[in-house]
């Protein structure tokens, strides 16, 4: 119990130190620090009793098909029996596009999963799931007292950033809230071809030394799905990655289709001449993920959403050798607040169980780094409390605290700076937060033409993304498509209520 108490303790420090609330809005309360020792077992998932059951849940994540799963999980699960937990777990993996094609099957279908990583970017979003009751409703968790620490811990006004039709259905990682978009380029070739990364400031500085990337045999370019240089257009999206309409940052009143606005149409046709000129890689189009191709080491730099300290977390992740050069400005937005989260399927039979193990991702420091980082002595060893060095012999290769959990409660590891976590407060507080954070699009009104307009991205996009078509014609062809699928209803509808949502603020 005193280990739970120490445990708790930091947690809670933690949040008091680092307070990521959203600017403008009162910061929450840190959670009382001289809590009972019966609350603080509540908290923590360890009980005092034996329980009458163990219930096992099915946890799907993503980023990556994580290697060394099956010990790991196994250390996880003698930890949850250690701790009288009555929660196993049985943890499936699977790439970003993987576990979106079979989440997406699963929640259509009601196949039974306990807890599911969710996001706005994972098509068809999060706020689509929860609109369509694939969701649990967890508001009566986030109200309950014994998981206030939770609460406090992600900071209410966060929280409530993932609220859909005035209910919770998600929890979201504790982690940066705010982003900017860059590059991550290897290290060595940026040093062989005497680039200084401060010189780049736009996508174009880079891409001139593209040819000599490839004339040193590698991938000038790697990108997925929607993992690519598009990302630096910058346009402030706040539903799912392939939803028809966004503002542009400098424009925060008029909703658009960003897919066909005339500095998206410049994007693609510089794209066709990546293309022919070889900088993306031949399978770009079947690609199952950016961070598995670029873990290879055949490609020079990828675009990624960043924050202080990404290139060491990546390096550690990949097993590269990363720089990190930032090219748009910080900002706060739904990207955030819906950018990593965790769900509890509406066919889970296991609700309770599930949220508690949930909660426990927050508040017990040891299951979060068994999670992250693997086993002490065999994936990572200790060079103080909370630093580590991670083992170039081990083979779990997991995904990194962003996708679950309380981020701040991670070891540190020797390539990362000790300050990452006030820099990251800093980086924070630096953004811009953009006018519609909080906004959610209520679907119900046009749930069939925001369904078609998605379907009209998801099949032009990769095309015009990777420069594998004639420009001209192909997104002439989208625009009549996107006018048949009701795209100016949609529109319409969206725009009325961002209106009467700010009216209403």
């Amino acid at each position: 119990m005193h280990g739970v108490k120490k445990i708790l303790s930091f947690t809670l420090a933690l949040a008091t130190v680092v307070p990521f609330t959203l600017s403008g809005c009162t910061q929450s309360a840190p959670a009382d620090a001289t809590q009972s020792s019966s609350a603080a077992s509540a908290a923590s998932g360890e009980s005092s009793a034996a329980p009458k059951e163990t219930v096992t849940l099915k946890l799907m994540t993503g980023d990556k098909k994580i290697q060394g799963l099956d010990r790991v999980q196994k250390a996880v699960n003698d930890y949850l029996a250690e701790k009288n937990t009555g929660l196993q777990i049985d943890w499936e993996t699977y790439s970003w596009d993987d576990l979106k094609q079979k989440t997406a099957t699963m929640l259509q279908t009601g196949q039974e999963a306990d807890i599911m990583n969710t996001s706005s970017w994972i098509t068809p979003g999060y706020v689509a799931h929860c609109q369509r009751d694939e969701f649990t409703d967890i508001t009566k968790y986030i109200n309950d007292s014994q998981y206030q620490d939770v609460v406090n811990i992600i900071g209410k006004d966060f929280l409530d950033g993932t609220k859909v039709n005035g209910k919770y259905y998600g929890m979201p990682t504790n982690k940066e809230k705010a982003h900017n978009f860059g590059f991550l380029c290897q290290t060595a070739e940026l040093k062989k071809l005497n680039i200084d990364p401060s010189s780049i400031k736009t996508m174009d500085d880079l891409a001139k030394y593209f040819d000599q990337v490839k004339a040193d045999g590698l991938i000038p370019v790697c990108a997925a799905q929607m993992d690519s240089p598009y990302k630096f257009l910058d346009w402030d999206a706040f539903d799912a990655d392939n939803s028809p309409f966004a503002f542009d940052p400098n424009d925060e009143k008029t909703i658009v289709n960003p897919f066909t606005a005339d500095k998206t149409i410049a994007f693609y046709k510089e794209m066709k001449t990546w293309h022919d000129k070889g900088y993306f890689s031949p399978d770009v189009l079947t690609s199952k993920g950016q961070e598995t191709d670029m873990a290879t080491g055949k490609y020079f730099c990828g675009s990624w959403s960043l924050m202080p300290g990404k290139a060491q977390t990546e390096s550690a992740s990949l097993k590269l050798d990363l720089t990190q050069i930032d090219i748009t400005p910080v900002e706060k937005t739904n990207r955030e607040t819906l950018g990593a989260l965790l769900a509890i399927p509406s066919s889970s039979k296991h609700p309770d169980e599930a949220f508690k193990f949930i909660s426990m991702l927050y508040t017990d420091k040891t299951l979060i780094n068994l999670m992250t980082y693997g086993v002490e002595g065999t994936d990572y060893t200790k060079k103080s409390d909370n630093v580590i060095t991670v083992s170039k012999d081990s083979d779990f290769t997991s995904a990194g605290g962003w996708i679950m959990g309380n981020e701040f409660n991670n070891y540190l590891t020797d390539l990362q700076s000790p300050t990452l976590f006030t820099d990251i407060e800093a980086y924070n507080n630096s953004a811009k937060v953009l006018d519609d954070l909080g906004f959610v699009y209520d679907t119900s009104k046009c749930k069939t033409e925001y369904a078609a307009c998605q379907a009209v991205v998801t099949k032009y996009y990769p095309q015009l993304f990777y420069g594998t078509c004639d420009v001209d014609s192909t997104v002439a062809q989208m625009k009549s498509e996107f006018k048949t699928a009701g795209i100016d209803t949609l529109l319409a509808d969206v725009q009325s209520q961002y209106d009467a949502w700010v009216k209403s603020k």
